[in-house]
């Protein structure tokens, strides 16, 4: 008889459910766990009571946007009475109203201003009372969707139109593809003993204004093309302050997690989304 190797990756628990809305990023962070070596579940908010005993679960389901939202509040209210294994909750900077030159820190107290920041704080809101819950607060997603900066400032550039940006406000830019080591990374470390309870920050390790973004994505994009992308970025005369800059102090300490720049990975990631918009072929390299 042949022996049957099993593969021990010294996590406990060895398993992992993330819970999402039907968003690209469910099914990223699903590959970047179970390549870490996880057992991984994905669910949605129907199926929560297919939930492994003791699995680590990633409650994901505000990264939708806004339209899945109030699936968001439902689900954390469920997750909130299954006292079952650790879970990590993932937020928003829109929890804080911005408007400071100061960067946000875990201790400053919640107070969003708009309607988006009091449905992320809700949802922490419901979770407060659960046991070994990780709360992941991040900056501006900026590709999160064809509606998030990134796809809105190449849309633009693709069409030619001209372009005003905010060069008031300053975030912390953060790709989908970060924000999955992020998590993978505190999943690890939660299934290696570290503390199961807290709220931490994540942000770029450089705060840039959107028209700052915009002017860098712009000049990648250019790379890709063999004509002169012919498209006006200017600022915006005037924009109200609400700047909102993560500090990560808290999560590196605890968690050994180190920033990244927001520039770092940006050349892929628009090559990414002109592929998806249409403008570049599969494959091809910039000049």
């Amino acid at each position: 008889m042949t022996a049957v190797q099993v593969h021990h990756t010294g996590y406990t628990p060895d398993s992992v459910a993330v819970v999402g809305s039907g968003a690209k990023v469910d099914g990223m962070l699903q590959k970047r766990l179970q390549r870490a070596g996880f057992r991984v579940q994905l669910l949605t908010a129907e199926e929560l009571d297919q939930l492994r005993p003791g699995a680590i679960v990633v409650n994901a389901v505000c990264l939708g946007g806004d339209q899945a939202m109030d699936l968001a509040l439902q689900v954390s209210r469920t997750l909130a009475a299954d006292e079952g294994g650790p879970l990590v909750h993932i937020s928003s900077y829109r929890v804080f109203p911005g408007g400071t030159r100061k960067r946000y820190d875990e201790e400053d107290e919640p107070a969003p201003n708009s309607e988006q920041g009091q449905f992320w704080l809700a949802c922490e809101e419901a979770l407060r009372d659960r046991p070994e819950v990780t709360v992941l607060r991040f900056g501006w997603l900026v590709d999160s969707a064809e509606q998030a900066l990134l796809g809105h400032i190449l849309a633009a550039v693709l069409s030619g139109q001209p372009l005003q940006l905010d060069d008031q406000n300053r975030g912390s830019p953060v790709t989908l593809d970060d924000l999955c080591r992020v998590v993978v990374a505190v999943v690890q470390q939660l299934a290696s003993g570290a503390p199961r309870t807290g709220t931490y920050h994540y942000g770029a390790a450089d705060a840039c204004t959107a028209h700052e973004f915009g002017l860098e994505v712009l000049e990648r994009a250019q790379s890709f093309c063999d004509v002169d992308l012919e498209v006006a970025l200017s600022p915006l005369p005037q924009a109200e302050n609400h700047s909102a800059v993560l500090a990560s102090e808290k999560l590196r300490d605890v968690f050994g997690i180190q920033q990244r720049s927001w520039r770092q990975g940006l050349t892929r990631q628009v090559e990414l989304w002109l592929e998806r918009l249409g403008s570049v072929k599969p494959g091809s390299n910039a000049q």
